[in-house]
C-alpha cells in the first residue's frame, strides 16, 4: 500500500518515543554503568551495529516484514490518518513524566482494540513470570553477588576486567530480545511488507534515535533504575540484563503475540528488591539501597506509574475509535 505522511510522522513519533522510554528498561543499567567507563562514541558504535543485525535478520527471515512477525494480528488501517499519531505523542508526554509506560499497550491497542485483553493477559503474565525469576534468584542465591558487589563498591574496590566483556553480552542479547518483542511498536505505522531501501532508512532513523539515548545519558525512565540496589554497578547490572533477556526470550518461543516489556522489567525488579531486602534481615548491616525509601514506596511508585500508563493506554485507545470513525479510518 502507499505511504501517506501521516505513517512517515507515526514512524517517527513512535521510533523516538518507543526509544525513550521502552529502551531505557534494556539500555538503562548499560548507561548507567559505562557513564564514566567507556566513550560515548563506542556504546553508540556497539549498540548500533546490534540494532542493524537484528533489524535487517528479521527483515530477511520474515521476507520484508520489519517487525519479527509480531504484527499479524494488527493489520494497517486501510485509511491511516493523523489520528493514529495520537498515541506516540501521550508516550512522549508520559515519558516525560518519568512514567514506565508499556507503549504496547498505548500505540497496538489504538489499532485493534479487541485485542487489548490478550495483551493485558500477555503482559501480566511476563510480569509474574519475571517477579517469580527475581524473586527466586536473588533469594536462593544471587543475593551472595549484590552483597559482595555492596560491600566492595562501600570499599572502593575496583573489579575484575572480565565484567566488561560480560555486561557487553548480556547487554546485546537483551537489547537483540528486546527488539525481538518491541518493534512492532514502531513499525505499526508502516506497511507490513518493506523493501530494502526503505528498511536501511527506519534502521538509520533508529540508530540516530539510540546515539541522541546515549549522548544525554538516558532519560526519566533512568529514576526507576536509581532506586534499585546497585544497578549502577556493571556487575549487577550484568546479571540484570541477563535474567531480563532470558525471560524475554521465554516468552517470544512461547508466542509471536506483542507484550508489555516494562512489565516484565518491573517484575523482575520488584521480585529481586523484596528478595534482597528479606535476606538482609539475617544480618547486621544494610547492604541494599535505601535513599528511594521503604520498599513499599519503592515498588508501589513504580507500579503506580505503570498502571496509570495502562489507564492512559485504555483511555485514549477506547477515545481514538469514535474520532478514527468520523475521519474514516
Amino acid at each position: 500500500m502507499d505511504v501517506n505522511i501521516w505513517m512517515i510522522i507515526g514512524f517517527l513519533l513512535a521510533a523516538y518515543s518507543v526509544v525513550a522510554n521502552d529502551s531505557l528498561q534494556t539500555l538503562g543499567t548499560y548507561i548507567s554503568s559505562n557513564k564514566k567507563r567507556t566513550p560515548k562514541v563506542v556504546q553508540m558504535l556497539f549498540i548500533c551495529s546490534v540494532t542493524i543485525v537484528v533489524l535487517m535478520l528479521g527483515w530477511f527471515i520474515n521476507g520484508g516484514e520489519p517487525a519479527w512477525g509480531r504484527l499479524e494480528k494488527f493489520p494497517i488501517p486501510e485509511n491511516f490518518t493523523w489520528v493514529y499519531i495520537i498515541p506516540p505523542i501521550a508516550v512522549l508526554g508520559l515519558t516525560a513524566w518519568g512514567a514506565p509506560v508499556s507503549t504496547s499497550f498505548l500505540v497496538l491497542s489504538a489499532f485493534v482494540p479487541k485485542n487489548i485483553p490478550k495483551l493485558l493477559e500477555s503482559s501480566l503474565s511476563g510480569y509474574f513470570l519475571a517477579f517469580c525469576l527475581g524473586l527466586a534468584a536473588w533469594g536462593l542465591g544471587m543475593w551472595l553477588l549484590e552483597r559482595w558487589v555492596f560491600r566492595r563498591t562501600q570499599e572502593g574496590k575496583d573489579f575484575n576486567r572480565v565484567w566488561y566483556g560480560l555486561q557487553w553480552f548480556s547487554t546485546g542479547f537483551l537489547w537483540s530480545m528486546w527488539m525481538v518483542q518491541d518493534l512492532a511498536n514502531i513499525f505499526v505505522f508502516l506497511p507490513r511488507e518493506l523493501g530494502l531501501f526503505p528498511m536501511l532508512v527506519c534502521t538509520a532513523i533508529l540508530c540516530i534515535g539510540l546515539c541522541v539515548l546515549v549522548a544525554i545519558g538516558g532519560g526519566p525512565i533512568q529514576g526507576v533504575l536509581r532506586s534499585k540496589t546497585n544497578t549502577a554497578d556493571l556487575r549487577s547490572a550484568t546479571v540484570i540484563d541477563f535474567m531480563f533477556g532470558l525471560c524475554l526470550l521465554y516468552k517470544a518461543f512461547l508466542s509471536t503475540f506483542p507484550l508489555s516489556t516494562t512489565w516484565v522489567f518491573l517484575g523482575l525488579l520488584g521480585g529481586r528488591e523484596i528478595a534482597l531486602r528479606i535476606k538482609e534481615q539475617e544480618f547486621e548491616y544494610v547492604f541494599t539501597n535505601r535513599s528511594g525509601g521503604s520498599l513499599g514506596k519503592i515498588i508501589g511508585s513504580d507500579l503506580w506509574k505503570a498502571f496509570i500508563g495502562v489507564i492512559v493506554s485504555l483511555v485514549i485507545a477506547l477515545g481514538l475509535q469514535p474520532l478514527i470513525a468520523w475521519t474514516g479510518g
